[in-house]
């Protein structure tokens, strides 16, 4: 009896030996070689490769430092200096518009040099500009308002010819109306700043002309018989 206890438990010991481990055992130690977890990073001995920078690293890229980048909806300022504003225009001189009639105009050394700015009662208005070397007016009269409903009018003697003369004359014309004589043919015509002449011609010849003008300058006008007055304006001149 005293030897088969030995026995008895060798023969226990050997059944629990083939028996497989228990579910309840715990796993493995995350230690163990073949594991998938990463080892830790030792603190001691040789420092390790630094890892890599991360993705969601805050700091920019170097070149983005490098460049500056402007405000949104603004723009680098240009290092060309913007060029200075044009010159205004000359104006021509001028004041009051004064009318001229006459039965024949003849002009010389005529030039048509376009439509100008000009002065007229305080205001900048469009004209044509013509210069001439001389000027023949037959039957002339000359009107211009003096004051509201008062003109002066100058009148030559009838049948007779002023003349303006000698060198360049400069007229500034609101209106040039009548009929131009080409080769003996009468062409009615009316010009304006609007409808200026479409051609430049060295002389040329009105009959019954108006002439609405702001301006003339250079030579002698020679008025023959010349009868100045003042009268009441019944009929005002048709503006445009």
């Amino acid at each position: 009896m005293i030897r088969s206890q030995p026995l008895a438990a060798a023969a226990m010991v050997a059944v629990l030996a083939l028996q497989p481990p228990s579910s309840t055992e715990p796993p493995p130690s995350s230690s163990a070689p073949g594991s998938s977890s990463p080892a830790p990073t030792s603190t001691t001995g040789t420092p390790s490769e630094p890892p890599p920078a991360s993705s969601t690293s805050a700091t920019p890229p170097p070149a983005s430092s490098s460049v500056p980048v402007p405000p949104s909806g603004t723009e680098p300022p240009s290092s060309t200096p913007a060029p200075p504003p044009p010159a205004p225009a000359p104006v021509a001189g001028g004041g009051r518009e004064w009318t001229l009639t006459a039965s024949r105009l003849d002009l010389g050394g005529l030039n048509f040099a376009g439509v100008v700015d000009a002065l007229l009662n305080g205001q900048v208005v469009k004209v044509l500009k013509f210069t001439a070397s001389d000027m023949k007016i037959k039957d002339l009269v000359q009107t211009a308002e003096v004051s509201p409903g008062v003109k002066l009018v100058t009148a030559a003697r009838p049948g007779s010819t002023s003349t303006v003369s000698p060198g360049r004359i400069e007229l500034y014309t609101v209106q040039l109306k009548g009929n131009i004589d080409l080769l003996g043919i009468k062409i009615p015509v009316d010009y304006t700043a609007a409808h200026p002449p479409p051609l430049t011609v060295p002389f040329a010849t009105f009959t019954e002309v108006t002439v609405r003008n702001t301006d003339l300058i250079g030579g002698t006008l020679r008025i023959p018989g010349a009868r100045i007055s003042v009268v009441a304006d019944q009929a005002p001149v048709e503006r445009r």
